[in-house]
């Protein structure tokens, strides 16, 4: 499938809590993930895809506690949702606390991946 055809499909089934788009090649050798936004954005060189899956913030979630286990905790208080994220920083370990945004679990994700393709 051409990317065109994704992004057709992408604009047919998209909802309102649609926010990744999860994506693999036709080999299916790797999957990968992304921002739809920056998915559509970056479209455009007609790479031969297998397959997508859209995401919600909550599949999403679910994708990333898998890849970073406890690393990551969602806390819910007062001030909203919060990610709290503990990772290795130049200086040692790191806890970060992030607001639970799409871009928060994306960037946590490709950090957490090298930003490479999950097998």
């Amino acid at each position: 499938m051409k990317e065109y055809e994704m992004l057709k499909m992408i604009e047919d089934r998209r909802n309102e809590n649609h926010r990744f788009v999860k994506f693999w090649r036709k080999e299916n050798d790797f999957v990968d993930y992304d921002l739809i936004e920056r998915f559509v954005e970056n479209a455009g060189s007609n790479m031969e895809l297998g397959g997508i899956e859209l995401l919600t913030m909550n599949d999403m979630w679910n994708e990333l506690k898998r890849i970073a286990g406890t690393r990551v905790k969602l806390v819910h208080d007062t001030t909203g949702d919060n990610v709290e994220w503990v990772h290795e920083g130049k200086t040692g370990t790191k806890t970060q606390v992030c607001g639970y945004t799409p871009e928060t679990l994306m960037t946590i994700f490709d950090v957490e991946t090298k930003g490479n393709p999950v097998d």
